[in-house]
């Protein structure tokens, strides 16, 4: 996704919790570390990368995700969408058609010290990687004016994902798959939504 506002990114913050939240403690130029900074890198270019021929950790002629088994999802499309967007459109409690830029700030309000990132076990190495993720932060704004008040707790969704990745551990194709909705629910102040025929269904609020 980008921003479009050509200012250097600045990530004092989300390191900051990273390295209060994480729960590994990886090995330089382990496997484990070298995949975290090759998607903590896609990441950062998604959100701050316009032009996606700029990417860097991607193969620019194979690159797509899916989500959940959902539709392809192109550079093009992360860079104009969003991440959030585009990573969450198969979430139901997650609206995807709000404008990228409203997406991240939203997430930044929510988690004003940081949304982290952190890789927790590699399963197997290139060039067809299978890791496991996580993605957490302090719970220190509204979601939304009618949503719940925050906590300061630590709030995280885990993750899988198979990805292709050339020799340079460029993505080339990556499935990912995770449920999001407990943490939405969280953070919305409603009770987490429980799957009854394929349907989502969801309580009242907290």
């Amino acid at each position: 996704m980008g921003d479009g506002g050509g200012h250097k990114p600045v990530y004092d913050k989300v390191n900051a919790a990273y390295f209060e939240g994480k729960k590994c403690n990886h090995a330089p130029n382990s496997l484990e570390k070298l995949v975290e900074d090759a998607m903590k890198t896609w990441e950062m270019e998604g959100r701050h990368k316009v032009d996606t021929r700029q990417w860097q950790s991607i193969d620019q002629e194979r690159f797509q995700i899916r989500v959940n088994k959902g539709s392809v999802i192109t550079a093009a499309d992360v860079s104009t969408l969003g991440n959030y967007n585009t990573l969450m459109a198969t979430c139901p409690l997650y609206d995807s058609s709000i404008p990228n830029q409203q997406s991240h700030e939203t997430f930044e309000r929510v988690f004003g010290e940081g949304f982290a990132f952190e890789v927790t076990e590699v399963m197997r190495g290139p060039p067809h990687v299978v890791f496991t993720f996580r993605h957490f932060g302090k719970w220190t704004g509204r979601y939304s004016a009618e949503s719940a008040a925050p906590t300061g707790e630590w709030v995280e969704f885990h993750a899988c994902a198979f990805a292709n990745v050339d020799d340079d551990l460029r993505l080339q194709e990556v499935d990912f798959f995770y449920d999001p909705n407990p943490m939405m629910a969280k953070i919305m102040g409603i009770s987490t939504p429980i799957k009854i025929d394929g349907q989502v269904s969801v309580g009242k609020r907290d």
